[in-house]
């Protein structure tokens, strides 16, 4: 199977709370990329990098089996770059460079089972989002996180956050959202919040809170809570999350499953305790870590 990913490849200056600063390469093509390959997906993106991407970081992607084709490198741009400090589970955000955004005509085409869309900043315009409900691939799934719809550079490129934001979830198979997020898309917190999201389409609703992970699945509610782990740097994390809930429910088709291999998947990164994408988990990790959250998941009727 194929997961088309819309989203900007990103490079990452990371600096955690120790203080170390670690260069990487990051965005939702390769946290959501290497761990779909790890559930056995190909991946095609929909993504764009700047005549600057380094030649190393392409064999990055090369050696995990994700390919950076021609088209995607738009000459004469610069990649998207961001810093980020790192204080556990929370960080500030630097826009450094933003790269051209998507275009129509690069997914219009795509031959891809399902989407995962999940932009980091305005690369993904209403247009493009459209033209991938249009082609929801062959299972007729299509996962968005909004976090990039979310985000707001200033001048100096430091990023702030919209405290509403309007869309259209018609089409949308999916949402993932943290607790900002589902605030300003539902204008409600928890249940209530998911609730309203269901109500305007989304069959999924994956909701984040410190330590907690909430899924709605028809008049289901579903938590799994796991334990803190001291981690240095949580980048990616919800894009491992989204990943590995899309293509547990792609090849289970049981959300039971589904959030447990999500947090799973979460949960065996956060432990690796290593920042960038080396703290992407193998698959034995997660399912172990699925398996376990198995037997302790909560669920009740709403």
């Amino acid at each position: 199977m194929k997961i088309g990913i819309a989203s900007h490849v990103v490079l990452d200056t990371i600096k955690s709370a120790g203080g170390k600063v670690v260069e990487s390469l990051g965005g939702p093509p390769c946290y959501c990329g290497i761990t779909a390959r790890r559930f056995g997906f190909d991946v095609e993106l929909a993504t764009k990098v700047g005549g600057d991407f380094p030649d190393d970081m392409h064999n990055i992607l090369r050696d995990n089996n994700i390919t950076l084709r021609e088209w995607h490198v738009a000459q004469g741009a610069k990649t998207t770059r961001f810093g980020l400090e790192a204080d556990g589970h929370s960080r500030r955000l630097v826009l450094q460079s933003r790269c051209s955004p998507i275009a129509e005509q690069e997914v219009r085409d795509m031959k891809v089972d399902c989407w995962l869309v999940s932009p980091v900043i305005d690369e993904v315009p209403a247009g493009v989002l459209q033209a991938i409900k249009g082609n929801r691939g062959k299972k007729n799934f299509v996962m968005l996180d909004p976090q990039g719809y979310m985000r707001i550079a200033g001048q100096d490129g430091a990023v702030t956050f919209r405290d509403s934001l309007d869309m259209d979830l018609a089409g949308i198979t999916a949402v993932k959202a943290d607790s900002q997020e589902l605030v300003a898309l539902a204008g409600a917190e928890g249940v209530d919040g998911m609730k309203m999201l269901q109500s305007r389409g989304a069959e999924f609703v994956l909701a984040t809170e410190h330590r907690i992970v909430h899924l709605l699945h028809r008049d289901m509610h579903y938590w799994i809570k796991l334990r803190e782990v001291d981690t240095p740097d949580s980048t990616g994390a919800g894009d491992i999350l989204s990943a590995a809930f899309a293509c547990a429910w792609i090849k289970e088709k049981d959300p039971l499953w589904a959030i447990c291999f999500a947090a799973g998947a979460l949960r065996a990164a956060l432990e690796t305790k290593v920042a960038g994408l080396n703290k992407i988990p193998a698959m034995s990790k997660i399912e172990a870590s699925a398996s376990y959250f198995y037997n302790t998941v909560g669920f009740q009727n709403v």
